[in-house]
């Protein structure tokens, strides 16, 4: 398809669209390439930062809970702390757990002091609780039954156990926090002490929040993929297995990963003080924004090369095809039937060879056309000698088949006033004579084929009442056409071989008394009005494989005599002068009733006229 409206193209068109594919191919591949290289570069740029600016997240982080650890460690093995705690936890009486609680209350405000990261500190032993008195105490909370407590039962475990964040349980506030308990011992006490120290996780969002401005998002994720600091909805246990995935390859990986619709490049480093995990997620999009603007130079440039370009091809090409569209003008001329049209060109090239074929082929397309009209002239007599010959021939065929039925029923109706004259006397004869007057007047109708309806019914009703006087009561008829359409105009005696079909094939064959009903139903075709007449009775109907055969043998317009050549003749009768979509067809219930057809055209005139009569 693609291939044939290319070849259909001008010349002028062909060269603008090899044109245009050689330079969109070639622009677009070289803008291709080079957004790549560039995407690639900056990429690997960010990489490398992003290497250096996690590093330095991590360096801090670690410098920070290094000196949180020491400044615990230095806490738990200062003298006068352990010997505080000792003297109380060996001998628990009210002066130790005095001097133990202002000592220890001491080293716990020192503590907290020195790292603004530090929220705030708590030591359990089973002997008491101490703190620095800064904050109050929540006294609901039970260390033996929090997580705190449970995460050292059933093993010896770590001595330091980080938790992840979540609303302070220890203090009457509602800060978040990072807890780190720490188990320690005194020396000469057996059981377990705890130190619990509690990180501002604001304060920790405040440390990283200077570095969004190069990462999207920040994520801080312990050991157990558990988020300590980040952004919601984003799923830490993929993070968690990109990073086991990434982990050989170094402490930083690079990699893609989709959350929200967007795609994102993941940096990660491991803190060495706790095993924490920071990821860095920087949106592809917002990495490569920079290039938008690279883009819409590389669509500009083509853009222009491509106008330029256009309009080089089109000087060029007008310059070769000039003379080719002047012999198109000259071919458009010869195409609205000028054949005195010439086309003049000096040269001997490609063209001069087209211009003189040109004009010798116009030439032998007038002698053509000058005998083709005289072979036309000729045709047109022919037909029209044809068409008269043929409609003679119809005409004389309608009065022959019209001058067979006469004769037939002349014999039967003399036959029955012959019968009646004998048998009832003078005044059914005089009945039957006055029918036979008005049948025949009809029959005749001055030579005329056409006639209206209501002579057609006329005709038919006398032939009927002809018949009911020779049958008795064995013989009933009722005419309900409606008096709209007696002005119609039909051929004449279509009705009366059907009723005598009516009598012959049907009632005279059936006990009892038969009933002739003819009526009228209007309808309308693909085209034009159609006008149904019916004629049907309730004798001994047809056999359905009869009844089959009879209609496709008047559907085809053949003639059948042995079987009732009556209806035969009416139906080509209509076949000749309405056309071979109208005639004759059958219905029949064998034994019930039998049902004849008269399918007739009717135009709007002949509807407004009946109608208005």
């Amino acid at each position: 398809m693609m291939n044939k409206m290319y070849k259909n193209l001008r010349f002028r068109s062909k060269i603008i669209v090899i044109f245009g594919i050689m330079f969109f191919f070639t622009t677009a591949i070289s803008g291709f390439s080079y957004y790549q290289y560039t995407s690639h570069d900056i990429e690997e740029n960010f990489r490398v930062s992003a290497e250096s600016v996690l590093a330095q997240i991590v360096d801090t982080l670690d410098m920070r809970l290094g000196v949180i650890r020491q400044r615990a460690q230095g806490m738990l093995t200062n003298y006068t702390f352990v010997v505080s705690f000792s003297d109380y936890l060996n001998n628990p009486n009210d002066l130790n757990l005095i001097k133990t609680m202002g000592t220890v209350s001491s080293f716990l405000k020192d503590l907290e002091t020195g790292e603004n990261l530090l929220h705030s500190s708590f030591i359990y032993t089973d002997k008491g609780e101490f703190d620095n008195f800064v904050r109050m105490r929540n006294w609901q909370f039970q260390f033996k039954e929090s997580e705190y407590y449970s995460s050292y039962i059933g093993g010896p475990g770590k001595a330091i156990q980080w938790f992840p964040t979540q609303t302070d349980q220890i203090f009457q506030d509602t800060d978040e926090i990072i807890p780190c308990v720490r188990r320690f011992s005194v020396e000469g006490y057996k059981g377990s002490l705890y130190l619990i120290l509690q990180l501002k996780a604001k304060e920790l969002e405040h440390i990283l929040a200077g570095k969004y401005e190069f990462f999207d998002k920040i994520l801080i994720l312990d050991q157990e993929g558990n988020t300590i600091i980040g952004s919601e909805g984003i799923d830490a246990a993929k993070l968690m297995k990109l990073a086991q995935k990434e982990g050989e390859k170094g402490a930083v990986i690079t990699s893609d990963y989709e959350y929200e619709g967007n795609t994102y490049l993941v940096t990660c480093n491991r803190l060495t003080e706790n095993g924490w995990q920071i990821f860095g997620l920087k949106s592809r999009e917002s990495l490569l924004g920079s290039l938008q603007s690279l883009r819409n130079v590389i669509l500009e440039t083509m853009g222009v090369i491509f106008f330029v370009g256009v309009a080089a091809i089109l000087l060029l090409s007008h310059q070769l095809t000039n003379s080719l569209r002047k012999l198109e003008k000259r071919m458009s001329l010869v195409e609205k039937g000028d054949f005195n049209t010439r086309f003049f060109y000096p040269y001997k090239d490609e063209v001069g060879s087209l211009a003189k074929s040109f004009n010798y082929m116009i030439g032998e397309i007038q002698n053509l056309v000058k005998k083709q009209e005289e072979t036309i002239e000729e045709l047109k007599w022919e037909r029209d000698h044809a068409a008269e010959v043929q409609k003679q021939k119809r005409k004389a065929e309608l009065r022959a088949l019209q001058a067979q039925i006469n004769p037939h029923f002349l014999y039967n109706t003399l036959n029955a006033i012959t019968w009646q004259a004998a048998d009832q006397g003078a005044k059914e004869i005089s009945i039957l004579s006055n029918s036979l007057g008005k049948f025949f007047r009809i029959s005749l109708s001055k030579g005329a084929e056409i006639i209206s309806l209501k002579e057609e019914i006329e005709h038919v009703s006398s032939y009927l009442d002809i018949q009911r006087i020779r049958y008795h009561s064995k013989l009933n008829y009722q005419i309900d056409v409606d008096e709209q359409w007696l002005d119609l105009r039909v051929i004449k005696l279509i009705l009366q071989p059907l009723a005598e079909n009516s009598i012959y094939h049907g009632i005279k064959e059936k006990q009892g008394t038969g009933l002739i009903r003819i009526y009228e139903e209007p309808c309308s075709g693909e085209a034009e009005k159609i006008l149904k007449l019916i004629v049907w009775d309730n004798g001994a109907g047809i056999p359905e494989d009869k009844l089959k055969i009879l209609n496709e043998t008047l559907k085809k317009g053949v003639t059948d005599r042995l079987e009732g050549y009556g209806i035969y003749n009416v139906n080509e009768r209509l076949r000749l002068f309405y056309g071979e979509n109208y005639g004759l067809q059958f219905e029949s219930v064998e034994g019930q009733w039998t049902k004849a057809m008269l399918t007739l055209p009717v135009t709007d005139g002949e509807v407004d006229s009946c109608i208005g009569s």
